[in-house]
């Protein structure tokens, strides 16, 4: 048997093979593809690696609800409906016609594909009471907004539906990965409740699911169902990730500050590119520098306009706001005002480039916070344009004209990341994405 037919034979993608032999993707499609490679040692290292992948057969299947079908829930409820029976409710009608129509929802590659050639036992709905009863697992996966008042996340929502759960399954697990506050699911004083967080990127959610960097079980976990869920979610994984049992409390935690370093982390390379730019110095040479200290790592390093999309504002202004009993917190509590001052000091910029210019008209090439995203909510641009709109400037958007008029029309073209439709315009461009990778 080949290492292509052994592949096959498992039921894996190529980019599944590749990583379960540690050989990147390039390099394993030549093993499948090129014979000279059979009597390699590369070959049978490979060979070996993939032989010995053990493929989850589940001793029984579970019935499986998830609510909320976004990034997280649709995810989960692709992944787990390979080996188990998973009903997704959303409000969204679009969304539930999409799933049942075998439809991706977001832009996903992974997602796309399972939905094309993986056989799944999924089926969507909307809210119906009903479907509470005889699952074996039941995932909450809804938006948690930032409640100004309180300075916490809003939890009501999900409050309400483990009430209307309760109604009808006295007993059900639920697993809430929402993000919630830090000890929000102790008040519900309920065993059969736990907390697991999920740590997704927008556009690799599957990917991310496949391959996580740990699982985190916030619960009891001399619970049998517990512990059962969490052997189901690592035996799902292709890197067998490891799980990590703590109370519901930590679990939170380890949400929230997880968040709040990856907004730290974006501020403090953005801070260190405005230095740049400030003093006439190559932003790009000192980042590499920096980062190739092992202790920082070349990652997560490309500076951008500000941290934005959903998550990382409202996560960290949850964070600080319960940091403020705390005495030592300095560091996280300045996060937020560094984020603003960097969107400040980009408009500033931008106005200083623009200021020989009668009636400067900027276009907008994209609105997403990540580059193939789709996902335009509350992106770092947004804050710059209302700004940039305040001090005079006309405003124009790609999406409402040609690309020709768009480039024509633009003294200035602003992205938040590059694309290479606009290397004929390059000197028209204002980005800060000087990896143009992320």
């Amino acid at each position: 048997m080949t290492i292509k037919e052994l592949r096959k034979s498992k039921g894996l993608t190529q980019e599944e093979a590749s990583k379960i032999c540690n050989v990147p993707l390039r390099s394993y499609k030549r093993l499948e593809n090129d014979s000279s490679y059979l009597t390699s040692l590369r070959y049978k290292s490979a060979y070996s690696l993939l032989d010995s992948y053990k493929v989850y057969e589940p001793q029984s299947k579970y019935n499986i609800l998830v609510i909320g079908a976004g990034y997280v829930g649709f995810s989960i409820a692709i992944l787990l409906s390979i080996n188990n029976q998973v009903s997704v409710i959303d409000i969204n009608s679009d969304k539930v016609n999409k799933i049942n129509n075998r439809e991706p929802i977001f832009k996903d590659k992974e997602i796309e594909a399972w939905l094309k050639e993986k056989k799944l036992n999924l089926k969507a709905y909307l809210p119906n009471k009903e479907l509470y009863k005889g699952q074996d697992y039941i995932i909450i996966s809804i938006p948690t907004d930032y409640n100004i008042e309180s300075g916490l996340l809003s939890t009501t929502g999900i409050e309400n539906l483990v009430k209307e759960i309760r109604s009808v399954n006295k007993n059900v697990l639920i697993i809430i990965k929402s993000t919630c506050y830090i000890g929000f699911s102790e008040t519900l004083k309920d065993k059969n409740v736990i907390y697991s967080p999920e740590f997704l990127r927008e556009g690799k959610a599957l990917h991310d699911n496949l391959y996580p960097s740990r699982i985190i079980i916030g619960g009891d976990k001399s619970n049998p169902k517990v512990k059962k869920y969490g052997l189901l979610m690592q035996s799902h994984s292709l890197n067998r990730a490891k799980v990590l049992y703590m109370s519901s409390k930590e679990a939170e935690a380890v949400k929230l500050f997880s968040n709040a370093y990856l907004a730290l982390r974006v501020s403090y390379f953005n801070e260190l590119d405005s230095f740049a730019i400030k003093n006439d110095i190559n932003s790009k040479n000192v980042i590499e520098g920096v980062s190739l200290d092992s202790r920082i790592g070349d990652y997560y390093n490309n500076p951008s306009f500000g941290y934005g999309g959903y998550c990382l504002p409202k996560d960290t202004m949850s964070l600080i706001s319960q940091m403020g009993g705390v005495e030592n917190n300095e560091l996280i509590s300045s996060i937020n005002r560094s984020n603003k001052s960097r969107k400040a000091y980009i408009v500033k910029d931008i106005l200083a480039l623009l200021k020989d210019i009668p009636n400067p008209v900027v276009g907008i090439y994209s609105l997403e916070s990540k580059k193939g995203s789709g996902n335009i909510r509350y992106s770092s641009i947004q804050d710059v344009i209302t700004d940039l709109e305040r001090s005079g400037v006309q405003i124009i958007y790609l999406s409402d004209m040609s690309i020709e008029e768009f480039k024509k029309v633009s003294n200035l073209i602003l992205t938040n990341r590059y694309d290479s439709q606009l290397d004929d315009v390059k000197n028209k461009v204002y980005t800060r994405d000087i990896f143009a990778r992320d």
